[in-house]
């Protein structure tokens, strides 16, 4: 649902296809292979942290990835793969949104799966992302754009896939920012991306929970007015 209301809000995205279970048919995996091409990345859609997500590359690694993937929900999402940096952009407030400076996120695996997230050491993260500032600047107001869409409040993570257009990727020029995904909830320990991204930014940690804190009430009196009437 999130994609689709990025999609009216003229946010760009990777191609993607997202069916429920019981729309799954003996020929979806070629369909899809046809339409997004291969390799594709198989993810269910309310799950977090990679879990349960795949990178399939044959048709039988795709039927295998939707299996997988179903066993965490009953709604799939399959994504074209797209090859280029991965960006990350703190966002922060309710009405008036703003973005740290975006970092990029280095894997050490294949893909930021579970494994290189949470159980390996061969991920590591570069703040700020060395995409240039003009990128730099466009990944944060289309970071604000995105939860603005999703009329999110008090704090997310906006991930995005960077092609840089200035280079061919595949015999076409590259798309720029591609919204992956967004993070309502971010991991929000000292080392995570978000209160690093901030702290790049010279906020210390305290002052972003104080900030949320406020940000909460706010919230909660804005909603209390509203619903007094």
């Amino acid at each position: 649902m999130a994609k689709q209301v990025c999609t009216a809000a003229d946010i760009p995205q990777a191609r993607y296809r997202a069916f429920a279970e019981h729309e799954l048919t003996a020929g979806l995996a070629q369909d899809i292979a046809n339409d997004l091409g291969l390799p594709a990345f198989v993810k269910p859609a309310n799950m977090g942290s990679s879990i349960g997500v795949s990178k399939a590359s044959t048709i039988g690694e795709l039927r295998d990835a939707i299996d997988l993937a179903l066993s965490y929900d009953e709604m799939i999402v399959v994504e074209e793969a797209v090859v280029g940096k991965e960006i990350e952009v703190a966002v922060l407030g309710n009405t008036d949104p703003k973005a740290a400076t975006p970092g990029e996120i280095v894997p050490g695996d294949e893909f930021y799966s579970y494994e290189d997230k949470y159980l390996s050491s061969g991920s590591y993260a570069v703040i700020p992302a060395p995409i240039g500032e003009a990128a730099l600047s466009e990944a944060k107001e289309l970071a604000i754009a995105t939860f603005r869409a999703l009329r999110c409040d008090g704090l997310a993570r906006v991930d995005f896939f960077w092609e840089d257009p200035s280079t061919e990727i595949n015999g076409r020029p590259g798309r720029g920012f591609l919204l992956n995904e967004v993070n309502t909830m971010p991991g929000f320990t000292p080392i995570s991306m978000f209160p690093k991204m901030w702290i790049a930014d010279g906020v210390s940690y305290p002052e972003i929970i104080d900030r949320l804190v406020e940000l909460a009430f706010e919230r909660h009196g804005r909603r209390r007015h509203n619903t007094a009437h």
